[in-house]
């Protein structure tokens, strides 16, 4: 029976690229061009078997396939503007001259006169000093002079008997006993034991005045031992700097002070002359001993 198909049936003709002649080559582009009916009114010939090298034709029946969306290129970020760092750093902007002289003038005319009272009041002050230190440099000599530490046994020394003997009196009392004393020419330190037990150190300076420094101490000193103000004869002292000078052939004005002690139930005076020489004695201030 395929024999019989084939002789009802026209054979298409090709040209040499394939194409059926007669055909619309425009219909598989999506033209709109739709390819005509047939010689004969027949029903439409069957498409060509695709050979090697010839084109793919598209059914005119079929629709035409969707296109692709065009591409469109992503927007690009807007790009920053380039800085450039300089290599050198901008100088800075010169201020103006005008106004600096104008401050300037301003505080000048300002400060100037308190620059100037200044310079007078230090100099009024100034004057004033030099003036009191003129009168005071001026009378020092005078007040020096009449207020000189007595040396030896002369003038306001209390080594001399009668400052001495009114000095013990003003030292003794019913309720201190005496537990050292350093008596110079100028000066007498001694240390006391109120009835409480508690020490105190005085001062006796030219003249009989009497000074405390600081407070008592605390309690606790009572077995500490003393010298009974009975047992100090006033006349001792100033025997036995004259004595002790004499044996160590030096000037009674060299001497720096006396010291009283109670050794084996006795009283005993040290005379101390400069450059570390002494001399011992009894109570009653006479010689017994130099050292060295």
């Amino acid at each position: 029976m395929r024999p019989a198909l084939l002789s009802n049936r026209q054979v298409p003709e090709y040209d040499a690229f394939g194409r059926e002649i007669g055909e619309n080559t425009l219909s598989g582009l999506g033209s709109g061009a739709a390819a005509g009916p047939a010689p004969d009114g027949g029903p439409a010939p069957p498409a060509p078997p695709r050979t090697e090298g010839s084109p793919l034709r598209a059914d005119p029946a079929s629709p035409t396939p969707p296109q692709p969306p065009a591409f469109t290129a992503a927007p690009q970020p807007p790009r920053r503007p380039s800085v450039s760092i300089p290599i050198r750093p901008p100088r800075p902007r010169r201020r103006r001259r005008g106004l600096g002289i104008v401050v300037l003038f301003v505080l000048f005319v300002f400060l100037a006169p308190l620059v100037i009272g200044a310079v007078a009041l230090f100099n009024t002050v100034d004057n004033a000093t030099n003036a009191v230190r003129g009168g005071i440099i001026k009378a020092i000599p005078t007040a020096t002079a009449q207020a000189a530490a007595p040396k030896g046994i002369a003038g306001r020394s209390l080594v001399r008997r009668d400052h001495f003997a009114a000095a013990l009196r003003k030292l003794s009392s019913s309720e201190l006993r005496l537990t050292s004393l350093h008596l110079a020419p100028e000066r007498i330190n001694a240390q006391l034991l109120t009835r409480g037990g508690r020490l105190r150190h005085v001062q006796v300076q030219p003249g009989g005045a009497v000074e405390q420094f600081g407070s008592d101490s605390g309690p606790g000193f009572d077995t500490a031992t003393t010298i009974p103000f009975s047992r100090l004869d006033p006349r001792a002292p100033q025997r036995l700097a004259q004595r002790g000078a004499a044996k160590l052939r030096v000037k009674v004005s060299t001497l720096k002070y006396l010291v009283p002690t109670r050794f084996s139930g006795k009283i005993m005076w040290a005379a101390y002359f400069e450059h570390g020489r002494y001399v011992l004695g009894d109570g009653a201030g006479r010689y017994q001993r130099s050292y060295p």
